[in-house]
């Protein structure tokens, strides 16, 4: 008797802690239910933007400079098919006082995706992939120099050039090239009105293919940045979005 006089309040009180548990599990998921789900229709609107910070960081003394815009359209929230075109340039002198200069336009084609679709706040974090394209010209050339040693007293460069060997006067302007890269890029893009946006990206590019003249590389592709295999690079666009 005083065993049952124990076990009956503790099995009472087990059975009124499981019909809690069971009621509050019932009520979440009645509320679950009412809640509607965030749905996106198949088209979202379209955005427009330019990027403003290769221009500020001209100002503060870069070389270069390109001006880009970008459109892009959205699709169920999550997939944003995207153009970007623009034109770079500007003239630098390397640590031998070479004159390098390069101008032309530039093309990116692909597509981002919205980890945050499901959200309905409207701000986006991207990952994507981009082909890009740029043919244009570009100069090099090497400042006279006076240096009896060499050249008796008359005006000559000091570079060899590379197809008679010897020290000729080097000016080799409006040669071409053409360059083909594909752009790994992550960003996020945030409201600041309701039609205006902010995208920041950062972009990890690799070169696929170029071609460049004889007497010299470039310095500088546009849209690509610095000649070499690989690059990185940032944009921050201010954004316009259409309905």
């Amino acid at each position: 008797m005083l065993l049952l006089a124990f076990v009956t309040p503790l099995s009472a009180q087990n059975y009124s802690s499981n019909r809690n548990r069971q009621s509050s599990q019932q009520e979440k998921k009645k509320r679950e239910k009412t809640q509607p789900e965030v749905t996106y229709p198949l088209m979202n609107g379209i955005d427009v933007g330019v990027d403003i910070l290769s221009p500020v960081l001209k100002v503060f003394g870069s070389d270069f400079m390109s001006a880009e815009a970008m459109v892009d359209m959205n699709l169920y929230n999550r997939y944003f098919p995207t153009i970007e075109v623009g034109y770079g340039g500007g003239k630098s002198l390397n640590d031998y006082d070479v004159s390098i200069k390069a101008s032309a336009p530039y093309f990116r084609l692909g597509f981002d995706y919205n980890t945050l679709w499901k959200k309905a706040h409207g701000n986006l974090l991207l990952v994507g992939l981009r082909y890009g394209f740029s043919s244009g010209k570009y100069d090099v050339v090497v400042p006279d120099i006076t240096d009896p040693d060499y050249t008796g007293g008359a005006k000559q460069t000091n570079l060899v050039d590379p197809i008679w060997s010897d020290m000729s006067n080097y000016v080799h302007e409006g040669m071409k090239h053409t360059m083909h890269w594909v752009e790994f890029t992550v960003g996020i893009r945030a409201n600041i009105t309701k039609r205006i946006k902010m995208g920041l990206m950062l972009r990890i590019k690799h070169k696929l293919k170029a071609s460049v003249d004889t007497y010299g590389d470039p310095y500088y592709i546009p849209g690509f940045g610095r000649y070499d295999s690989n690059n990185t690079g940032v944009t921050y666009s201010i954004i316009y979005h259409l309905k």
